[in-house]
């Protein structure tokens, strides 16, 4: 897919997820929420990555809230550079607006901790299709720092979104790395 195909799709689908209604991310972040939390993959995790949604993301906050009170340890991104790394957050800790408009764990570099030593990833996307497939904001961020799973078995990559971001089928490049799953408020792909 050209890189000018692949921008058209991430301005209509930001386009579309800025347009949702609270009530509506609401609603698809309480649905995200149960299908997620019936994972097999999702219930043998204690080191979870996640992220706060921004821009119409579907929110993965109440699935960090009810995790948090089942003794799992939910990490965010930390950008620096071009490297992604992750840092504990607790629901109501201090975030610090940082690279790209993200919020990030108020923390000490000492408490970062390694991608490889996550059980699950909970992944923002812009675009999916049913064969695991993802378009993201665009940095690479995600495909950098997870290539290692490419021969690794863990940690498992479920990328989450609405459902209205999928496409029938979008064309990976070669550094594309593809998703275990993708859960959105209606379905589970993979």
């Amino acid at each position: 897919m050209m890189s000018t195909a692949i921008d058209q799709l991430r301005t209509k689908h930001r386009k579309q997820r800025r347009e949702l209604s609270d009530s509506v991310l609401s609603d698809h972040a309480g649905q995200l929420e149960q299908k997620v939390a019936a994972l097999p993959e999702y219930q043998s995790a204690t080191h979870i990555a996640a992220y706060i949604a921004i821009l119409g993301e579907i929110s993965v906050e109440p699935i960090i809230r009810s995790g948090s009170k089942q003794d799992k340890v939910f990490y965010l991104p930390v950008l620096r550079g071009e490297s992604m790394t992750f840092a504990p957050w607790q629901p109501d800790a201090p975030l610090v607006k940082r690279a790209f408009g993200l919020l990030e764990p108020d923390c000490d570099e000492s408490e970062w901790i390694e991608p490889s030593t996550l059980d699950l990833v909970l992944a923002p996307l812009v675009v999916f299709d049913e064969h695991r497939n993802r378009i993201g904001q665009g940095g690479g961020f995600y495909d950098r720092t997870f290539e290692f799973t490419l021969k690794a078995k863990k940690p498992i990559l479920i990328g989450v979104a609405h459902e209205s971001q999928r496409e029938v089928e979008l064309n990976p490049q070669p550094w594309d790395i593809t998703l275990d799953k993708i859960v959105t408020e209606k379905m589970i792909y993979g």
